[in-house]
């Protein structure tokens, strides 16, 4: 099958321009490594989980896959061609192949237009639909697809009128009516309230398959992300340090890092019985990550090997892959 999305040693790196020491003087200028060296490809209709501790560079790993910010490094590839190639020569045909949904709702619309004007603007935009009525029907049928019937009672509505769960709803169809080749979901559940969240990921996982979109699904909720994704990616300090297929990793964990990720969240099982990892030392941060393996300071299985270079990924038996020399290649 063909690969829809590739990316290849992605990397997003900040410099604060000004440093201020503890004693008040100005210091070097220091990088911040968001995003550093990540490398996959997601075929049509494939789903990819990223999980992670808070600040490990998920977000602007999204941002970076749909050309909002520009690469430091490396580059990602759409259909076989180089993303920043297709932005350059067509934007709003880019546009249209990728998408975005973000975490809140209710920043995602002007809160000045109606729903109506808020889809109709998009088929417009893209000249999707032959006339005036074709695109408005468009609208109706998305938004009876979308669980939001009869349609005519949506269509007049401003966002504050509707509920997060709905204005939700409206984001992923506006998105998916122009039937892009992948598509990104920034924590798209964690504002919603937890009865109506299972209905969001059924709606985001079936419109996926149906229309064969790749989907980058980027969450801190373990238990969520198994639900959805085919694939997962285990990300750290902006590195993936495991990915593989989601039942793999997530029953059978190899990373450190991944095992204390686990170990933290609830089993599904309720007789289950699972030590919890406490992962020692300081909270990582993404400056100064150093020469050796980013999670070493807070890794119990460190040696001096990690602290020296960062490891390569090894190729278990199952596929995944994992960064951590503990890992021997194509062990079960």
């Amino acid at each position: 099958m063909t690969k829809v999305l590739e990316v290849r040693d992605l990397k997003k790196y900040y410099t604060q321009k000004t440093v201020v020491s503890e004693e008040g003087k100005k210091a070097k200028k220091q990088t911040v490594k968001a995003v550093d060296g990540v490398s996959f490809s997601l075929q049509g209709g494939e789903i990819l989980g990223v999980i992670g501790e808070s600040g490990c560079g998920k977000s602007t790993l999204g941002r970076l896959l749909v050309s909002l910010e520009r690469p430091s490094e490396g580059e990602v590839l759409l259909n076989g061609t180089s993303a920043a190639a297709l932005l350059k020569k067509d934007r709003l045909q880019y546009r249209r192949s990728s998408q975005i949904i973000f975490q809140n709702p209710f920043d995602t619309f002007d809160p000045r237009h109606t729903i109506r004007k808020i889809m109709l603007s998009a088929l417009k935009l893209h000249r999707i639909g032959k006339n005036s009525e074709e695109q408005l029907e468009i609208c109706k049928q998305m938004l009876n697809d979308a669980g939001l019937h009869p349609a005519e009672d949506y269509l007049d509505r401003f966002p504050f009128e509707l509920s997060g769960g709905q204005l939700q709803r409206i984001s992923i169809m506006r998105s998916m009516m122009l039937n892009p080749s992948f598509l990104v979901a920034d924590e798209p559940i964690s504002m919603l309230d937890v009865s109506i969240r299972a209905d969001i990921i059924r709606m985001l996982q079936e419109l996926c398959k149906e229309h064969n979109t790749a989907l980058v699904f980027i969450s801190h909720d373990i238990a969520t992300t198994r639900y959805i994704s085919d694939q997962v990616a285990v990300m750290y300090l902006g590195k993936i340090v495991e990915i593989g297929k989601t039942d793999d990793i997530l029953h059978h964990p190899s990373h450190p890092y991944t095992q204390a990720l686990i170990s933290n969240t609830a089993s599904l099982d309720p007789l289950e019985k699972r030590e919890v990892i406490k992962l020692e030392g300081e909270p990582p941060t993404p400056i100064n990550t150093g020469p050796g393996c980013y999670f070493a300071p807070r890794c119990r299985y460190a040696c001096e090997q990690c602290r020296k270079e960062y490891p390569a990924y090894r190729t278990k038996q199952n596929g995944v892959k994992v960064a951590c020399i503990r890992v021997e290649e194509g062990e079960s």
